[in-house]
């Protein structure tokens, strides 16, 4: 069976009345990384959307109408839409569609052209192709012919703007070939910004005008080769297996510029008016996306993630004085290029949307963290964000409080507090995450935020007049706080304030993807946390569920559970595209199957590589390069109850253990040569060399 292969059978139903909801296009999909296109229709023509990374309108507050916007779309007359079959080949970034007896290709070359040939008898009408131009959110329109090739632009401009923004979209009828009875004609479209080229117009004439379909399709199933290559998992089960690969692939699909990353909704824009503006939100939803990519040896996407952080320094630095401190701090969202979609008069924190948060900043750091104990890439890191987390600590260095020898997080709310502005705001109704104290969230992100810094600082050899002090906090952070609920002890959202809420997975991101509670933790804190996990199921959760899943998988609940909430997820919410409709947002619940099904099959992040640690030993499974913590690459197979096939290849020659009482020897891959190992228990620990690979046996 093809796991990489989708067949849409029927036209899209967007239209739902649950608010965000309607939102998540159910139209095949088809990305660059940058450029994106979603399929739809209206009563009479084939609609195709077309939206870019870049393409926002940069106008401030949060009662204005800035944000992403579409670009357009690509209407196609004269379809026969009673007819309909989309086959999507995730594996070859390729669309095949047949609507009525018009045959249509179409893929989006990795130089953001996008291309398609229509192909219909001869005795059939010819369909009609043309570009639309949204006129809302005071666009300014153009339209021109230049040498046969049909140009507009839609652009926002004007002093009142934070800065000016201008797409192209130049279509060009390729030509026309007739055979047997048919008719071929191929058109290409090219979609370019004022942020890729200041002459963004003349650039788009040059590339359709010497464009070349054969070479840009080979290139396009290159790209998507190269790309599922990096890492393969298979499954007895195939549903899973397929939705694991088609989210890794919208995930890429959205993740390609930059400059720009992917705000709530990716690259999949249908209007100009999707909730939040799109934006970047900082407590998780941004972040969401990214939980699977190290784990799936895709690193390569994590390229854009620091670009809109780095671009708020000076603002980070100004909120971080607004309580007082040095370094950075953020509000609950922003835009790229330092978007204010934050700024709002009558909040009660200096008119900024913090939400009674101080943990943005340090959810934001999440990402390069796992990035970092993924890759120990010392250039990358010190070139991308060895400076943004050095300032995040040094916040919380700032804030923390310490009391009786340990450190209290104070003022800190573990939910965000929605009303926390205007006239109708009364404290008495939200006293108890106003003055929280110890917001586990809180906790468990500072915690790592230290144990990050700290790691990352020695392996630089930088800021050694810091590492004392982070020692002290590292050790004497308070301890998560915890209480008796149902009869059972379990963790507590705040020491002092909320103690729970049933909704949401806040009180579970402590162990992930703050990683801070493992199979190392020992069996009372296992204990607290499956005591914890287990007081309302949060699998179908519409925020939380890319978090609750895997987990479990950290804490090693019962995988059957976790594979049932997979189904679940798939049953309730996936749409014929392979996306997931949610009230959270859009791209963040893609990575829910392939975050929880890596940590089912690997785990490294602990310092110990544990193979199918949470994994039913019954249901054969294999992986290919799945990476763990310590840039180590791993491949195992999981036969007849038995784990074999065992290869680690580590990329940058660092110590590696793993957890198995049943390695016998280990052989250098290259020679041959045994390698001495010892042993402390069931973990076994070996040296290993810069790209070299090793088999367990």
């Amino acid at each position: 069976m093809n796991t990489y292969f989708n067949e849409i059978k029927a036209k899209p139903i967007n239209a739902d009345s649950g608010g965000v909801l309607y939102k998540i296009p159910a139209g095949a999909m088809c990305g660059n990384g940058d450029l994106g296109v979603v399929f739809d229709n209206d009563e009479k023509d084939l609609v195709i959307h077309i939206s870019k990374c870049d393409f926002w309108k940069f106008n401030s507050g949060t009662d204005k109408d800035g944000g992403i916007k579409t670009v357009g779309s690509i209407r196609i007359g004269n379809v026969d839409l009673t007819q309909y079959n989309i086959k999507q080949y995730f594996d070859k970034g390729l669309l095949e569609c047949k609507f009525g007896k018009a045959d249509i290709e179409f893929f989006v070359a990795p130089e953001n052209l996008i291309y398609f040939k229509i192909r219909i008898p001869e005795t059939e009408v010819c369909p009609c192709v043309g570009i639309e131009l949204p006129d809302t959110c005071s666009s300014t329109n153009s339209e021109s012919t230049v040498g046969g090739v049909r140009c507009f632009c839609r652009r926002f401009e004007g002093e009142s703007l934070e800065r000016e923004s201008a797409v192209a979209v130049c279509l060009h009828e390729v030509g026309t070939d007739a055979a047997d009875g048919y008719r071929c004609t191929t058109f290409c479209i090219s979609v370019v910004t004022n942020f890729d080229d200041e002459k963004y117009l003349e650039k788009g004439i040059s590339m359709v005008t010497e464009c070349n379909y054969d070479r840009d399709k080979e290139e396009t199933l290159r790209k998507w080769q190269v790309f599922f290559s990096a890492s393969k998992v298979t499954l007895e089960d195939k549903e899973i297996e397929k939705f694991y690969n088609s989210s890794l692939y919208h995930l890429a699909g959205c993740m390609g510029n930059k400059e720009f990353p992917p705000g709530l909704f990716g690259n999949f824009i249908t209007d100009d008016f999707f909730p939040w503006a799109g934006d970047y939100h900082m407590n998780y939803n941004y972040e969401a996306p990214y939980y699977c990519i190290f784990s799936s040896n895709h690193p390569e996407l994590f390229d854009g993630y620091m670009a809109p952080i780095n671009d708020m320094s000076e603002e980070a630095a100004k909120f971080a004085g607004f309580f007082g401190c040095k370094g950075y701090a953020f509000p609950v969202s922003f835009g790229p290029k330092a978007l204010d979609v934050y700024s709002q008069a009558d909040c009660k924190e200096h008119g900024v949307l913090f939400l009674g948060q101080k943990s943005h900043a340090a959810y934001a750091c999440v990402i390069p963290l796992m990035h970092w104990f993924s890759t120990y890439d010392k250039e990358y890191a010190r070139e991308n964000y060895y400076d943004f987390v050095l300032n995040v600590a040094a916040f919380w260095e700032d804030y923390l409080v310490r009391k009786n020898g340990r450190y209290i997080i104070k003022k800190d709310a573990a939910h965000e507090i929605p009303y926390y502005r205007g006239e109708k705001f009364r404290y008495i109704t939200h006293c108890g995450q106003v003055g929280t104290v110890n917001a586990i969230n809180s906790l468990g992100l500072v915690k790592m935020l230290f144990d990050g810094i700290y790691d990352m600082a020695k392996e630089l050899g930088l800021n050694e007049e810091k590492y004392a002090l982070w020692e002290d906090i590292i050790e004497n952070l308070s301890d998560f706080p915890t209480f008796i609920k149902r009869g059972k002890k379990c963790f507590r959202y705040s020491k002092r304030g909320i103690r729970w809420r049933n909704e949401n997975t806040v009180g579970l991101q402590h162990i992930y993807p703050a990683s801070q509670i493992g199979f190392s933790s020992g069996e009372k804190l296992l204990k607290i946390a499956k005591n914890t996990y287990f007081i309302n199921d949060r699998r179908l959760d519409d925020n939380g569920s890319n978090s609750y899943l895997p987990a479990g998988a950290r804490i090693g609940v019962d995988p059957d559970f976790l594979i049932e909430g997979i189904h679940q997820n798939i049953k309730e919410f996936a749409l014929p595209n392979r996306m997931f409709r949610h009230h959270g947002g859009g791209i963040e619940h893609l990575t829910t199957i392939p975050a929880t099904i890596n940590e089912m099959l690997l785990q490294g992040y602990e310092g110990v590589i544990r193979l199918f640690p949470c994994w039913n030993k019954k249901s054969p499974a294999s992986f290919e390069n799945l990476r763990a913590d310590g840039a180590f690459l791993v491949s195992a197979k999981l036969e007849n109850e038995k784990i074999s096939s065992v290869k680690i290849k580590s990329l940058k020659g660092r110590t590696c253990n793993v957890e198995s009482a049943d390695i016998k020897s280990v052989v250098r891959e290259s020679d041959g040569k045994k390698v001495d190992f010892r042993r402390n228990g069931d973990i076994a620990s070996f040296e290993t060399q810069t790209n070299e690979s090793y088999i367990l046996l």
